[in-house]
Formats: C-alpha cells, structure tokens, sequence
C-alpha cells in the first residue's frame, strides 16, 4: 500500500512539473524573454498619442486566448497607473471574436461601434492593438474585420495585413529617425501660382519626424525666386504614417491665407513634398483632429490627397 501511494505521489509530481513547465514555457513563448514583461500600447490622457505600457502577464498556452486575454488587458487600466494613459477598447469598441490561421495572420472580428470612432482615435487604437498583438509568438500580421466584413479606409479599399513596419507614430520617433535624408522640397515661386521643386539634405534630430521636418523646412526661403507657402506660426500637432498614408493633424494656423500665395499652392506643397518621401502615397489631413471638407478654396480637404504635377514650374534661376 505504502509503494502504490509513493508511486501515486511520484506520478502527481511529474504530472505537475510538466504542466508547471508548460506554462513556463507559455509564459516565455508570448513574453520578453529578458525580463518576462509584455509591452501593451494604451492611448494617452489626451488621446492623441500611445504610451507603452510594460506589464507581467500569464497567457494562456492557446494563442487565440492569449490574444483575447491581450484584447481584455487592452480593455482596463491599473488604478496604480495615476492616470497616465487610458484604455484602448471600451464597451462601443468591442472584440466579437479571434482567429489565427496557419500563415500567423491573426483575424479580430469587431462589432458595428468600431466604425463609429473618430479618425484620428481609430488610427491611434488600430496601431495600438497591432502593436501589443505582433509581439506573440507565432502571430506575423493583424487583419481586423467589422461585422465579418474587411476593414477599410476611407476610400474603400480593404485594409489588409498590418505588420510591425504598417506603422511609424510620433511615439516611434526615437526608434526610428536620427539621420540624414535628401528630399524634394516644393515651395512657392515668387509669384504664388506654382510649386519650385528644392532638393536638401534634411536632418532629422531631436526625436523630429522626417515627414515633420520635411513640413518645417516649408517655412524657410531657398533662393531668390522662391518663398515660403505656409504660415510661419503653422503647428503640426500630430504626424502619423500608415499604410502609407501620411496623417497630418494642423494646427488652426493653416487657415490663414498667404500674401501673394494661392490657396492651392500652400496645400499641395505639403502634399507634393510628404508624397516625394519614399514610404508616403497620400497624405491626409485634419485640423485640431476634425476633418474639414474645404481650406478656404481648396476642395476635399477631407480626403486623402496625392502628388499633384500640375502646380509644379520651373525655378527662373
């Protein structure tokens, strides 16, 4: 009797150590192995950008749990946190259901309040869900679905698979610029009715976007045949890059009309010269996070704009 419960008591004691190492093992596929924390992405206090959160977690061994579990994280805030950043889902924008296919793309259904969001939250909310959900183990791309139907953008077209390099945020800058570029630059000429294209060897420094020192070198002159199309007071608020649509948040500086500039002019120097960056198509904007349909005479202002050659003359040097 006293071999059997000794044998009993072995079998228990392999059994747990095998379930305590499979976790273990768990625990380590989905987290930093180094420190054995999780990087979540919450919105800031202002909801305009995304602070990094590092939390210890234990995820379940099933990879479409261990995302839901991520997605109910996502949904909470510490009481501890003092109010440093905020939730990322709330009960208007919620999960239905997750799955993961054999090519690591994980699919996350969410209901009709999703669609419902602002702009510039939806952007900040899709990048912080990526963001946190890419770092587990065999999980390579993120596709969201609203009601089973593909999410889309705002002209249509299916979002798809987003992956590590689907976004550059503000929050990235000290990850990703601190170099030298040359870029096109396109100014105004003396008589504000075309763009003068300008090459420069662009620094970006000082956790600065390329795309927002770009917009910064606008406010300067390059010759004597040329000026500046912009307001020199101009803030750009935010400067998001996704898919490679280049958001820019304005400040209510842009609606000031420029002395001997067409109205055209100040627009697509802006869109002409983040589209010349090599990761930008088209560039859309908003004004202190609202989208404006008209800037003074300039037509869909609400809608994602691209390069336009037409305005382009040359410099009469």
């Amino acid at each position: 009797m006293k071999r059997k419960w000794i044998a009993f008591l072995l079998v228990a004691l392999a059994l747990s150590l095998i379930t305590g190492c499979s976790r273990k093992r768990a625990q380590e596929d989905y987290t930093d192995v180094e420190t054995g924390k999780l990087a979540f992405y919450y919105l800031n206090p202002e909801k305009n950008g995304l602070v990094r959160q590092e939390k210890r977690v234990d995820l379940d061994a099933d990879p479409e749990k261990a995302v839901l579990q991520v997605l109910e994280e996502l949904a909470m805030v510490d009481k501890d946190s003092g109010f440093k950043y905020t939730s990322v889902l709330d009960k208007q924008v919620r999960h239905q259901t997750v799955s993961i296919d054999e090519e690591e793309v994980c699919s996350i259904n969410f209901g009709s309040g999703y669609s419902q969001m602002d702009p510039n939250r939806e952007i900040l909310v899709r990048a912080a869900i990526v963001k946190t959900i890419l770092q587990l183990k065999g999980i390579s791309y993120v596709t969201f679905y609203i009601n089973d139907d593909p999410l889309t953008n705002e002209d249509g077209t299916p979002v798809g698979r987003m992956n590590a390099n689907t976004f550059v945020l503000d929050n990235d800058r000290n990850e990703v610029y601190n170099y030298t570029e040359n870029v096109s630059l396109y100014v105004s000429n003396m008589e504000g009715d075309g763009l003068v294209e300008v090459s420069v060897d662009l620094e970006a420094r000082d956790n600065q976007s390329l795309e927002e020192a770009a917009l910064e070198a606008l406010k300067l002159t390059y010759g004597k045949n040329t000026k500046s199309p912009i307001p020199q007071d101009l803030v750009f608020n935010r400067i998001h890059v996704i898919q490679n649509v280049c958001y820019v948040d304005l400040g209510e500086e842009i609606r000031q009309s420029i002395r001997g500039v067409e109205e055209e002019i100040k627009v697509y120097s802006m869109v002409n010269t983040l589209t010349s960056l090599s990761r930008i198509t088209s560039v859309q904007f908003t004004v202190n996070g609202e989208l404006v349909p008209a800037m003074n005479d300039v037509s869909g202002f609400d809608s994602p704009m691209t390069y336009d050659y037409s305005y382009v003359v040359e410099s009469g040097d």
